[in-house]
């Protein structure tokens, strides 16, 4: 088996350095500039000293069970430290990239390629809230350690790199209400909600009627508290210990519906009915808001992500997550999609570097296992965001024809469209006006730069944003 392995790894060109050592003693050493264009054009500026990870086999078994086990049996020999990673996981995540491609005829070495997939990843209420209390209710403290001080455990918004992940995640709760448009007194209806900070934050910066389901006790029960605590009244903002299907059982109407994060767990079986709930719960011209990590092909949930970090979780490819949306005969329509896959990234790295700075207390309070699956969970999501075919979409839903809605994508930036009949309602230039709700002087005067990204959330060239119009605040 091991030559096998070897010679899968000699016939794969990787722009990085990177060192395999065998419990026999036997070392496998790849190098590389690591100075190649295209997709591995995010490592043109790291220099690496050495290799960029070292994978160690430390007891016989170990590649055996790898091979015959696929990433299972990786995941629990790296948990139970019969593997050791010395260096970013994300980069050996980087190798399955290259192991995946080359036009590899089907042979016995395919199984090797299924070890490298690290995170390739029909529930009931009673089963999904079992889900959802294995992954999120290990404790408030322990994710206090390292999300931002909203709680806020989805993609954040980094409208430039050096953002820290507090603004990052203001950004992106802003730019979720600038794309529904929410306004004051407006009623939304939220489909888990987390630790409740959005729920929060369209109640206090946009004064909405917010109601948020969710079925994990902890995190209810810390939202509660924070809404106490911000003194807004329980007739605004109500924090529903729910699944989500509850909203579709009250046969209540919502001006806008919201749900981030949630999809991934809905299960592909339900997805028909998740959407057929949001319908029926908007009026005509309600609008929704549906943000989900999914992925360019259909592919089953790897099985230790399954185990171990997201039981019942399937990330959607994009074919299924549109299917069930745009049906004959109804009015509900896809008005805008984006994917925010490399803010994702970004987000997990800074998720990272907080829990690596946490160690000594995650481990005396977990143990060792737990720390070394919970690595890996984040660096290897990290690198499918970035290598791996997996994606963050934003999909904004109308119910009905709303042609009178915003011709362009300036209010998603708080910003006016260039056209001056493209106005936009109050509240929406929030966080971006100055002084009593107008642009400063400086701003009007020299229009700011702004990083444009590609289709698929690359960083691509700067472009001048057009000359803003002033707005009021909310």
């Amino acid at each position: 088996m091991k030559k096998a392995f070897i010679e899968l790894l000699n016939r794969t060109e990787f722009p990085l350095p990177y060192r395999i050592e065998f419990h026999d003693g036997e070392i496998y050493e790849h190098n590389s500039s690591g100075m190649l264009d295209g997709p591995t054009a995010f490592w043109r500026n790291r220099k690496f000293r050495g290799p960029a990870f070292v994978m160690r086999f430390k007891v016989p078994g170990a590649l055996e069970d790898v091979l015959r086990r696929g990433s299972m049996g990786f995941g629990e020999s790296y948990m139970d430290g019969d593997i050791d990673i010395e260096g970013d996981l994300q980069e050996l995540q980087h190798l399955s990239v290259y192991l995946g491609v080359g036009g590899l005829h089907p042979s016995p070495v395919e199984v090797i390629k299924f070890f490298f997939r690290l995170i390739q990843t029909h529930p009931t209420r009673k089963r999904a809230r079992r889900n959802i209390s294995h992954h999120y209710d290990l404790g408030n403290d322990f994710y206090s350690l390292w999300l931002d001080e909203r709680m806020q455990y989805t993609c954040a918004y980094f409208e430039h790199p050096s953002n820290t992940l507090e603004k990052a995640q203001k950004q992106k709760l802003d730019l979720v209400c600038r794309k529904l448009r929410l306004q004051p007194g407006e009623t939304i209806v939220e489909a888990g909600c987390g630790w409740g900070g959005l729920g929060l934050h369209m109640a206090r910066n946009y004064g909405a009627r917010v109601r948020s389901f969710n079925i994990s006790q902890e995190q209810v029960e810390y939202a509660r508290a924070q809404a106490k605590k911000e003194g807004i009244p329980h007739s605004q903002l109500e924090y529903v210990l729910e699944d989500y299907r509850a909203i579709g059982d009250e046969q209540r109407k919502y001006d806008k519906f919201v749900s981030i994060g949630m999809l991934e767990h809905v299960g592909l079986k339900n997805y028909r009915k998740f959407y057929d709930m949001i319908y029926n719960a908007l009026p005509e011209r309600g609008m929704a808001l549906v943000h989900s990590i999914g992925r360019v092909w259909s592919q089953k949930t790897d099985p230790w992500l399954e185990k171990y970090i997201f039981p019942g979780g399937r990330i959607p490819s994009h074919a299924e997550m549109f299917a069930p949306i745009e049906e004959k005969g109804r009015p509900f329509f896809v008005a805008d999609m984006e994917n925010l896959r490399y803010h994702y990234a970004l987000t997990l790295d800074h998720w990272s570097r907080r829990f690596e700075k946490n160690l000594d207390w995650i481990r005396s309070q977990y143990g060792e296992p737990f720390v070394r699956m919970f690595r890996m969970y984040l660096r290897g999501s990290a690198a499918a965001f970035r290598y791996g075919g997996i994606t963050l979409v934003q999909l904004l839903l109308h119910k009905g024809y709303i042609n009178d809605a915003p011709l362009t994508r300036h209010h998603f930036l708080g910003l006016e469209s260039p056209w001056s009949g493209d106005t936009l309602p109050a509240g929406l230039h929030a966080s971006r006006n100055g002084k009593n709700g107008k642009r400063s002087n400086s701003a009007a005067r020299k229009p700011k730069t702004t990083r444009t990204s590609d289709s698929n959330g690359k960083p691509a060239v700067s472009k001048k944003r057009a000359r803003a119009g002033t707005g009021k605040r909310s």
